[in-house]
């Protein structure tokens, strides 16, 4: 059945809010997160596995690293991305059908609205919540998309020595959930498990849509209260909190519930960029940022990276002392 959305092309409005109820009703019926299960799921010989995904993953590198992947992306000699995100926005939100020249003025045409979406009272958790379900943050689905697409998804590898094998992974403020699905595509023969949070925003709704079919993987939609909203007694090897602190407005909040999530001995995976609060960016995020890295240098061993209190921090594994 076609939505009223079907002829709006580049002025699509998404009730984000509806939108959520209405896949956590089909999600009730199509996903069941099983705590015992794991990428075990997506192969049936580890060694084999394990020797197929560490080539794919090299001749990706290889291929990204030297731009050939992006001229097969620009050129139109790798669409598969494309057929999925299709399957997203065309069938899933009913939306009118695109082609992949459609996909790229839509990014930019999003992109121009997006620059207008400002907080307005970032003290207010629904006005918060309401900047990020904008009509100008569907660009951010076509941006992820797109910009992971080019990267192949290897995001993850800077620091894949600290994952070991039979994590439990959370990624925390995950939007399109990168790092999880760079590490499902390379690394499965990990026998990894993972939970993924996000607000209710756009980014988030993709990302509970495309591993609908994956139970091992638990979807934890959170708001913007200050509050404990990971499960109870919950812990974590890995956790991952990319692009983060910077949006938040309880930043210091997080970092404390974050460590009582974490095992001894796992690690922390995060950045933390110095910014000017504008667009989507928080006060908060800024003037907490000093006792939020405070934090941490107490609480962590640094293993990569280093903590600066005074500049834009960049990929950084603490281990939880």
């Amino acid at each position: 059945m076609r939505e009223e959305n079907y002829n709006k092309f580049n002025r699509v409005y998404i009730n984000i809010d509806q939108k959520f109820k209405e896949q956590d009703l089909w999600l009730s019926t199509v996903h069941k997160f099983d705590k015992n299960s794991s990428t075990r799921k997506e192969y049936k010989i580890r060694f084999i596995s394990r020797i197929f995904n560490l080539l794919k993953m090299y001749y990706m590198g290889i291929l990204e690293r030297t731009n050939v992947l992006e001229k097969f992306l620009f050129s139109n000699l790798s669409t598969k991305w494309f057929s999925s995100f299709k399957d997203f926005w065309v069938d899933y939100l009913g939306n009118r059908p695109i082609d992949i020249f459609d996909f790229h003025f839509l990014r930019g045409s999003y992109r121009a609205k997006f620059q207008e979406v400002v907080h307005t009272n970032e003290r207010n958790a629904k006005e918060f919540v309401k900047r990020w379900q904008a009509i100008g943050c569907i660009f951010m689905v076509f941006n992820a998309v797109w910009r992971y697409t080019k990267l192949a998804y290897l995001g993850f590898y800077p620091f894949l020595k600290y994952i070991s094998n039979n994590s439990s992974i959370l990624e925390y403020g995950c939007g399109i959930a990168p790092i999880t699905e760079g590490l499902i595509r390379y690394c499965s023969y990990k026998n990894l498990k993972f939970t993924i949070v996000d607000i209710k925003q756009i980014n988030f709704f993709y990302a509970r849509w495309k591993f609908a079919n994956k139970n091992y993987i638990n979807f934890i939609t959170i708001g913007p209260a200050i509050k404990d909203n990971l499960p109870s007694g919950a812990k974590y090897n890995v956790i991952i909190c990319r692009t983060v602190f910077e949006f938040l407005t309880n930043p210091v909040e997080i970092v404390k519930i974050l460590h009582q999530h974490l095992e001894k001995g796992g690690v922390l995976i995060f950045d933390y960029d110095k910014r000017d609060c504008i667009g989507l960016d928080t006060k908060k995020g800024q003037i907490e940022r000093k006792e939020v890295l405070s934090f941490i240098e107490k609480n962590f061993k640094i293993l990569k990276g280093k903590i600066d209190y005074n500049n834009s921090m960049g990929l950084t594994v603490a281990e939880n002392k």
